[in-house]
């Protein structure tokens, strides 16, 4: 993997005085952290985050970031419409694998139909996204990017909390393909809109149809609501996270959950740690953060724990006729003591 250049972020970090920053690596960067480190140290005062974090939205816990000057991120783009408490500086990854793009995988649009491809994609891959638009073209389908909402910086992008690149398009194409790896952003995508959605998966170099992994999805998520439908006490969470930060509907959550004589209290957390809910003895769990933890750590829960939509297709005054993924399109002002920005 090729290093990312730093020269731009020390650039920066001297222009806004910097002496002490946090320095973020996802995973895949984190077996160069020694490089990255060293490269730093030379200018800065530099402290590494060992932790996981979900991309822009997450720069570090408050006790932590209060401590230093700046933020730098590797690997995400910024979420424009994020106010973060302290200057944060992403270095974007792209992936520079060279993909060769048969037409061949694409004839399964040609068999079905489908003349006008909407594109989307994971950030990292929007190179890819770009050579498939091209190959496509080639091949005479005509095809539309994706336009995204303020929360996001790119054409196409989408991230697991937001399809608004997929909502833009979905009444002027026959069809979405995003290119990415897994399925998830697949499924939210179909989820978020009426049109069927293609996977370009290049984990395994395949062009497949969502649509059967969106139903075993949304049954298995039914089975958490339908659980959910008689608790009496719910513990309601609010992400302390930048971009995850939703007081106010995690407020309106509560007063819901009380109009209807339960119970309810409100949690703060920067992870959603199971044993803590299980300790105050709730029913179930309503997460105001990042839907994926609902999702995909379900099954490390005693209890049901739900998105705000999900909460919404059982107990709102007027629930939504289908599944709902839960989108967050802006996020409240986390103002911190002592904090410059």
């Amino acid at each position: 993997m090729k290093l990312l250049d730093l020269d731009e972020a020390v650039t920066k970090l001297k222009e806004l005085g910097a002496k002490k920053v946090l320095l973020q690596l996802p995973d895949g960067l984190k077996p160069h952290v020694f490089e990255y480190f060293n490269r730093l140290s030379e200018n800065f005062s530099i402290i590494v985050s060992s932790e996981s974090f979900y991309g822009a939205c997450d720069i570090g816990s408050r006790d932590v970031y209060s401590g230093v000057d700046a933020v730098v991120q590797l690997g995400h783009s910024e979420i424009p419409n994020i106010q973060y408490p302290i200057p944060v500086i992403f270095l974007e990854y792209r992936d520079e694998h060279e993909i060769e793009f048969p037409e061949s995988m694409f004839e399964p649009l040609r068999e079905g139909g489908y003349g006008r491809i909407g594109l989307l994609c994971s950030i990292q891959y929007i190179n890819h996204m770009q050579e498939v638009g091209r190959v496509l073209t080639g091949m005479g389908f005509s095809t539309v990017t994706g336009i995204p909402d303020k929360r996001m910086k790119y054409p196409g992008q989408v991230l697991g909390c937001n399809f608004s690149s997929a909502h833009s398009i979905q009444n002027s194409v026959d069809c979405l393909l995003i290119v990415t790896t897994g399925k998830f952003h697949g499924i939210g995508a179909q989820l978020s809109t009426d049109t069927d959605v293609f996977i370009l998966d290049l984990n395994d170099m395949s062009l497949k149809n969502i649509k059967d992994e969106t139903d075993k999805f949304i049954r298995k998520r039914y089975a958490s609501i339908s659980r959910a439908m008689d608790a009496r006490k719910f513990c309601v969470v609010v992400d302390t996270k930048v971009g995850q930060f939703r007081e106010k509907v995690a407020g309106v959550i509560v007063d819901r959950i009380r109009e209807m004589g339960r119970e309810a209290v409100i949690l703060t957390a920067n992870e959603a740690n199971p044993m803590d809910y299980s300790n105050m003895r709730c029913d179930a769990v309503i997460f105001t953060g990042c839907p994926r933890v609902p999702i995909d750590d379900a099954e490390k829960f005693s209890m049901p724990i739900l998105t705000v939509t999900e909460f919404q297709m059982i107990f709102s005054k007027n629930p939504p006729k289908r599944y709902v993924m839960d989108e967050i399109v802006a996020v409240d002002p986390l103002i911190l003591k002592n904090v410059h920005n």
